[in-house]
C-alpha cells in the first residue's frame, strides 16, 4: 500500500471500453480519483506514446507524478497497490491468468 495519500487521474474516452476495469479497481479500492477525457486526437501526442487510457497518480506530499498508459499495465498496477492480487506469485499467475482469458 502507498503511504502517504494520492489523488489519480484516470485519462480516456467518454465511454466504458478499455478503461472501465481500471474505474471498478479504483473505486473498490476507495480512493480519490477523478476522469479526464481529452480532446482527441488533438491530445494524442502529449499523452505517453500517443496511448490511452492513461493514470497518473498524484502524491499529495509534493513527489513527482508517476504516469503510465496500456490498460492492463494499469489495471496490474492497481490491482497490486491495493491487494487485489495474491501475494503467492503462482496464485497470482492463476488469477492474472483468468483475467487474460477474458481479454484474449
Amino acid at each position: 500500500m502507498l503511504s502517504s495519500k494520492v489523488v489519480y487521474i484516470l485519462r480516456y474516452f467518454d465511454s466504458t471500453g478499455l478503461a472501465e476495469s481500471s474505474r471498478i479497481l479504483l473505486t473498490a479500492a476507495g480512493v480519490e480519483w477523478i476522469e479526464e477525457h481529452p480532446e482527441w486526437p488533438q491530445e494524442k501526442p502529449n499523452q505517453p506514446h500517443g496511448r490511452m487510457p492513461v493514470l497518473i497518480e498524484k502524491s499529495t506530499d509534493g513527489s513527482p507524478d508517476f504516469v503510465i498508459c496500456e490498460s492492463s499495465n494499469i489495471e496490474r498496477y492497481l490491482a497490486r497497490t491495493y491487494g487485489f492480487l495474491p501475494v503467492d506469485f503462482k496464485q497470482a499467475a492463476l488469477q492474472e491468468q483468468v483475467r487474460d482469458l477474458i481479454s484474449d
